[in-house]
Protein backbone atom coordinates (compact mmCIF):
# COMPACT_ATOMS: atom_id res chain seq x y z
CA UNK A 1 0.00 0.00 0.00
CA UNK A 2 1.54 3.06 -0.72
CA UNK A 3 1.57 6.07 1.62
CA UNK A 4 -0.04 8.94 2.18
CA UNK A 5 0.96 12.24 3.17
CA UNK A 6 -1.98 13.77 5.90
CA UNK A 7 -1.72 17.31 4.16
CA UNK A 8 -2.79 16.00 0.87
CA UNK A 9 -5.76 14.32 1.97
CA UNK A 10 -8.75 16.16 -0.22
CA UNK A 11 -11.52 16.85 2.21
CA UNK A 12 -13.76 13.84 2.09
CA UNK A 13 -11.09 12.25 4.20
CA UNK A 14 -10.53 14.22 6.63
CA UNK A 15 -11.50 13.97 9.99
CA UNK A 16 -13.50 15.76 12.11
CA UNK A 17 -11.17 17.52 15.48
CA UNK A 18 -10.49 15.30 18.48
CA UNK A 19 -13.27 15.53 20.58
CA UNK A 20 -15.74 16.59 18.10
CA UNK A 21 -18.12 13.38 18.99
CA UNK A 22 -18.72 14.50 22.43
CA UNK A 23 -18.68 18.42 22.32
CA UNK A 24 -21.74 19.87 22.95
CA UNK A 25 -23.83 21.61 20.31
CA UNK A 26 -22.61 25.57 19.77
CA UNK A 27 -19.24 24.49 21.39
CA UNK A 28 -15.66 25.64 19.82
CA UNK A 29 -12.26 24.16 20.58
CA UNK A 30 -9.92 26.17 22.46
CA UNK A 31 -6.60 25.45 22.72
CA UNK A 32 -4.99 25.69 25.89
CA UNK A 33 -1.23 26.37 24.71
CA UNK A 34 0.29 23.03 26.05
CA UNK A 35 -0.75 20.87 23.16
CA UNK A 36 -4.53 20.23 24.11
CA UNK A 37 -7.64 22.14 24.77
CA UNK A 38 -11.48 21.85 25.52
CA UNK A 39 -14.80 22.39 23.51
CA UNK A 40 -16.25 25.05 24.57
CA UNK A 41 -18.46 28.56 24.73
CA UNK A 42 -16.65 31.52 23.66
CA UNK A 43 -16.39 33.77 26.77
CA UNK A 44 -14.62 37.32 26.81
CA UNK A 45 -11.47 36.21 27.40
CA UNK A 46 -10.93 34.01 24.62
CA UNK A 47 -12.00 37.35 22.18
CA UNK A 48 -9.00 39.43 20.70
CA UNK A 49 -7.64 42.27 22.99
CA UNK A 50 -9.97 41.00 25.85
CA UNK A 51 -9.19 39.83 29.00
CA UNK A 52 -12.31 39.18 30.70
CA UNK A 53 -14.84 41.12 31.79
CA UNK A 54 -13.53 41.15 35.47
CA UNK A 55 -17.42 39.88 36.92
CA UNK A 56 -18.79 43.44 35.84
CA UNK A 57 -22.07 43.42 34.56
CA UNK A 58 -23.64 45.66 31.94
CA UNK A 59 -20.89 45.61 29.54
CA UNK A 60 -20.42 45.79 25.80
CA UNK A 61 -18.00 44.56 23.67
CA UNK A 62 -16.94 47.55 20.70
CA UNK A 63 -14.19 46.88 18.24
CA UNK A 64 -10.83 48.75 19.02
CA UNK A 65 -10.06 49.78 15.41
CA UNK A 66 -7.11 47.49 15.59
CA UNK A 67 -9.01 43.41 14.63
CA UNK A 68 -9.45 43.43 18.17
CA UNK A 69 -12.60 44.23 20.94
CA UNK A 70 -12.65 46.18 24.29
CA UNK A 71 -15.20 46.29 27.07
CA UNK A 72 -16.77 49.17 27.34
CA UNK A 73 -19.60 50.61 29.62
CA UNK A 74 -22.91 49.65 27.95
CA UNK A 75 -25.36 52.51 29.77
CA UNK A 76 -25.35 54.86 32.88
CA UNK A 77 -28.02 57.26 33.89
CA UNK A 78 -28.83 59.07 37.40
CA UNK A 79 -30.82 62.18 38.66
CA UNK A 80 -30.89 64.24 41.04
CA UNK A 81 -34.50 65.68 42.34
CA UNK A 82 -36.45 68.47 44.24
CA UNK A 83 -40.28 67.55 45.48
CA UNK A 84 -42.24 70.32 47.13
CA UNK A 85 -39.63 72.50 48.25
CA UNK A 86 -40.66 75.99 49.93
CA UNK A 87 -37.29 77.53 50.85
CA UNK A 88 -36.04 80.35 49.39
CA UNK A 89 -32.96 80.61 47.86
CA UNK A 90 -31.21 83.99 48.31
CA UNK A 91 -29.08 85.43 45.23
CA UNK A 92 -27.97 88.98 44.55
CA UNK A 93 -28.29 90.69 41.33
CA UNK A 94 -26.67 89.66 38.45
CA UNK A 95 -24.17 92.94 37.11
CA UNK A 96 -25.63 91.35 33.49
CA UNK A 97 -29.32 91.89 33.55
CA UNK A 98 -29.63 89.20 30.36
CA UNK A 99 -27.41 86.66 32.63
CA UNK A 100 -25.16 85.61 30.01
CA UNK A 101 -22.20 86.41 32.49
CA UNK A 102 -20.59 82.98 34.43
CA UNK A 103 -19.50 85.07 37.16
CA UNK A 104 -22.96 85.95 37.99
CA UNK A 105 -23.86 82.58 38.86
CA UNK A 106 -23.89 80.98 41.73
CA UNK A 107 -24.18 76.94 43.49
CA UNK A 108 -27.02 75.96 43.42
CA UNK A 109 -26.97 74.07 47.05
CA UNK A 110 -27.70 74.64 50.72
CA UNK A 111 -31.06 74.48 52.74
CA UNK A 112 -33.09 76.78 49.92
CA UNK A 113 -31.94 74.07 47.11
CA UNK A 114 -32.18 70.65 48.88
CA UNK A 115 -31.46 68.40 46.28
CA UNK A 116 -31.79 64.27 46.45
CA UNK A 117 -31.38 61.34 44.39
CA UNK A 118 -33.72 61.02 41.68
CA UNK A 119 -34.00 57.48 43.00
CA UNK A 120 -33.04 55.38 39.83
CA UNK A 121 -29.14 55.45 39.14
CA UNK A 122 -27.32 52.97 37.35
CA UNK A 123 -24.20 52.33 35.91
CA UNK A 124 -21.98 53.98 38.51
CA UNK A 125 -23.41 57.57 38.26
CA UNK A 126 -24.12 58.46 41.86
CA UNK A 127 -25.21 61.73 43.66
CA UNK A 128 -24.02 63.42 46.36
CA UNK A 129 -25.27 66.52 48.26
CA UNK A 130 -25.97 68.96 44.83
CA UNK A 131 -23.61 66.97 42.37
CA UNK A 132 -24.19 63.76 39.77
CA UNK A 133 -20.89 61.78 39.45
CA UNK A 134 -19.43 60.04 36.50
CA UNK A 135 -18.10 56.94 36.37
CA UNK A 136 -15.98 56.53 32.77
CA UNK A 137 -14.76 59.36 30.21
CA UNK A 138 -17.83 59.08 27.91
CA UNK A 139 -20.41 61.59 25.93
CA UNK A 140 -23.60 62.63 28.58
CA UNK A 141 -26.53 64.18 28.08
CA UNK A 142 -27.92 66.37 30.73
CA UNK A 143 -31.80 67.15 31.10
CA UNK A 144 -33.21 69.80 33.20
CA UNK A 145 -36.82 70.94 34.35
CA UNK A 146 -37.42 73.63 36.98
CA UNK A 147 -40.88 75.24 38.44
CA UNK A 148 -40.02 78.82 39.62
CA UNK A 149 -42.65 79.09 42.51
CA UNK A 150 -41.56 82.53 43.81
CA UNK A 151 -39.32 85.17 41.91
CA UNK A 152 -37.72 88.00 44.14
CA UNK A 153 -39.60 90.54 42.21
CA UNK A 154 -42.46 91.02 40.08
CA UNK A 155 -39.68 91.84 36.88
CA UNK A 156 -36.75 89.44 37.61
CA UNK A 157 -35.22 87.14 35.72
CA UNK A 158 -34.04 83.34 36.68
CA UNK A 159 -31.20 81.56 34.69
CA UNK A 160 -29.98 78.54 35.08
CA UNK A 161 -26.45 77.35 34.22
CA UNK A 162 -24.74 73.44 34.75
CA UNK A 163 -20.57 73.68 35.62
CA UNK A 164 -18.26 70.49 35.17
CA UNK A 165 -16.28 69.90 37.97
CA UNK A 166 -15.64 73.35 39.39
CA UNK A 167 -14.65 74.42 36.35
CA UNK A 168 -16.31 75.04 32.62
CA UNK A 169 -19.74 76.35 32.49
CA UNK A 170 -22.15 75.43 29.62
CA UNK A 171 -22.41 77.81 27.00
CA UNK A 172 -26.08 78.34 27.36
CA UNK A 173 -28.47 79.07 30.15
CA UNK A 174 -32.16 78.57 29.78
CA UNK A 175 -33.57 81.93 31.24
CA UNK A 176 -37.22 82.49 32.69
CA UNK A 177 -38.98 85.60 33.58
CA UNK A 178 -41.85 86.82 35.73
CA UNK A 179 -44.40 89.21 34.24
CA UNK A 180 -46.14 89.70 37.54
CA UNK A 181 -46.51 89.25 41.38
CA UNK A 182 -47.54 85.59 42.22
CA UNK A 183 -46.12 84.16 38.95
CA UNK A 184 -45.09 80.79 38.20
CA UNK A 185 -42.18 79.95 36.03
CA UNK A 186 -40.79 76.89 34.41
CA UNK A 187 -36.72 76.73 33.29
CA UNK A 188 -36.12 73.70 30.57
CA UNK A 189 -32.98 73.25 28.92
CA UNK A 190 -30.62 70.30 28.06
CA UNK A 191 -26.93 69.69 26.19
CA UNK A 192 -24.72 67.30 25.33
CA UNK A 193 -20.91 67.28 26.45
CA UNK A 194 -17.70 65.23 27.22
CA UNK A 195 -16.59 64.07 30.22
CA UNK A 196 -13.90 62.22 32.20
CA UNK A 197 -14.11 59.48 34.75
CA UNK A 198 -15.31 60.99 38.56
CA UNK A 199 -16.28 64.47 36.53
CA UNK A 200 -19.29 66.06 38.40
CA UNK A 201 -22.10 68.00 37.22
CA UNK A 202 -24.02 71.27 39.31
CA UNK A 203 -26.07 73.37 39.14
CA UNK A 204 -25.73 76.97 39.17
CA UNK A 205 -28.33 79.86 39.67
CA UNK A 206 -28.55 83.74 38.89
CA UNK A 207 -31.27 86.87 39.27
CA UNK A 208 -31.43 89.91 37.94
CA UNK A 209 -32.68 90.80 40.96
CA UNK A 210 -31.67 90.49 44.63
CA UNK A 211 -33.92 88.28 47.22
CA UNK A 212 -35.34 84.79 47.07
CA UNK A 213 -35.79 82.09 44.55
CA UNK A 214 -38.12 79.41 45.45
CA UNK A 215 -37.74 76.86 43.06
CA UNK A 216 -40.74 74.09 43.97
CA UNK A 217 -40.14 71.32 41.95
CA UNK A 218 -36.57 69.92 39.87
CA UNK A 219 -35.82 67.20 38.07
CA UNK A 220 -32.26 66.99 36.67
CA UNK A 221 -30.76 63.85 34.77
CA UNK A 222 -27.78 62.79 33.73
CA UNK A 223 -26.95 60.24 30.64
CA UNK A 224 -24.49 57.96 29.00
CA UNK A 225 -24.76 58.04 25.61
CA UNK A 226 -20.87 56.88 24.31
CA UNK A 227 -18.55 55.42 26.47
CA UNK A 228 -14.88 56.73 25.58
Amino acid sequence: MADIQHAILTDPLLHEPKGVASAANGRVYVSNGSGSGTWKQVDSTNIQGLTGDGGNTNRIIESNGANGFNFKLHHAYGAMVMTNNANNFNVVAAVDPNLATDSDYVLFTGSGAPLTAGGFEFGGITFSVDRLIVPVNGIYKINLWALIASFPSNIARIGIKYRISGGAFSARRPVTKSNSAGDFGNLSGFGIFQLAANDYIQLYIASSVTGGVMVNDMNTTLELIRPL
